[in-house]
C-alpha cells in the first residue's frame, strides 16, 4: 500500500509531508520567529549564569568628611 493513491477526504487539494508543511509562508515565517526568539533566550541565559557575579557585599570604603566646628 506504500505506493497507492488513498482517496483524500472531499475539500483536500494536497497533503504536504514534513514540519509545518501544511501550513502557510507566514505560518512558517511566524514559526522561525518564535523559535529563533526562544533560543536567543536560552543561549542569552546561559551566558548570563556562566558569567561571575559582581560582589555587591563589599561596600566600598569612604574617607568620612572632616568635621566642621559649629558656629555658635
Amino acid at each position: 500500500m506504500k505506493n497507492e493513491e488513498r482517496p483524500a477526504a472531499e475539500g483536500v487539494l494536497v497533503v504536504r509531508r514534513g514540519p509545518g508543511a501544511n501550513c502557510s509562508s507566514i505560518g512558517s515565517a511566524v514559526e522561525m520567529l518564535f523559535l529563533s526568539a526562544t533560543a536567543g533566550t536560552a543561549i542569552l541565559a546561559a551566558v548570563a549564569a556562566s558569567l561571575d557575579p559582581a560582589d555587591d557585599d563589599d561596600a566600598p570604603e569612604e574617607t568620612p568628611a572632616p568635621a566642621t566646628p559649629e558656629a555658635p
